[in-house]
């Protein structure tokens, strides 16, 4: 994992709003949120196994998750590298895989060392430029 320096950590917005502009620039809610917390997610690099991901973390500060009104507060914005287990998974049912039911492993490396870190930094680090700049900002009332 790289922690990324970006003028978007600390600052709060209005949870539609901050959605509205990481949709636009290709970043979507991460699937593990909660009412209290959450990701917005994007893959900057995808070779056979191997994904980068940048992340952008945000808690909820008033209302949840679910409504678009909610205020957020960012934190440090993040890099991560995926190593997917391609092979078969032996803990897993093999009933459930056959029939399609098992349908995720767990990566081989869901942290593994970055390569090209300056690459990927500075390409995350635009992404944020252009949303922190166009980002409303709220405050907590």
């Amino acid at each position: 994992m790289i922690a990324l320096k970006s003028k978007i950590e600390g600052t709060m917005s209005i949870f539609g709003d901050a959605q509205k502009l990481f949709n636009a620039e290709g970043m979507e809610l991460g699937g593990g949120w909660e009412y209290d917390h959450g990701t917005f997610d994007t893959i900057l690099y995808k070779r056979k196994e191997i994904t980068i991901y940048l992340r952008v973390p945000f808690k909820v500060l008033q209302g949840e998750l679910d409504s678009n009104n909610a205020v957020i507060q960012f934190g440090t914005p993040f890099l991560i590298k995926h190593v997917m287990n391609i092979g078969l998974d032996q803990e897993e049912s093999a009933t459930m895989t056959v029939s399609g039911l098992e349908q995720f492993q767990a990566p081989e490396d869901k942290d593994a060392p970055i390569d090209r870190k300056e690459e990927f930094a500075t390409e995350a680090g635009k992404k944020l430029d252009r949303i922190v700049d166009d980002v409303t900002f709220a405050t907590v009332g």
